[in-house]
């Protein structure tokens, strides 16, 4: 398992990213659900799990 930290680009919230190597994973993407901004594309090497660890500032998501 690897352990990974993410911070979106577009409104600066955290995310802790979990990646398994077990089997096959899902296609697809990852979009911050704050701004929808895309944080991962998938393309089925692994598992990977997303948790919101830091929420970004109102301020942040208004400019």
């Amino acid at each position: 398992m690897k352990k990974s930290d993410v911070t979106c680009p577009e409104c600066g919230a955290g995310f802790r990213r979990l990646e398994l190597q077990l089997g096959p994973g899902t296609t697809g993407e990852y979009r911050c659900p704050v701004c929808h901004e895309v944080l991962e594309e998938f393309e089925g090497n692994a598992l990977v799990a997303y948790r919101m660890t830091i929420q970004p500032s109102i301020k942040g998501i208004r400019d």
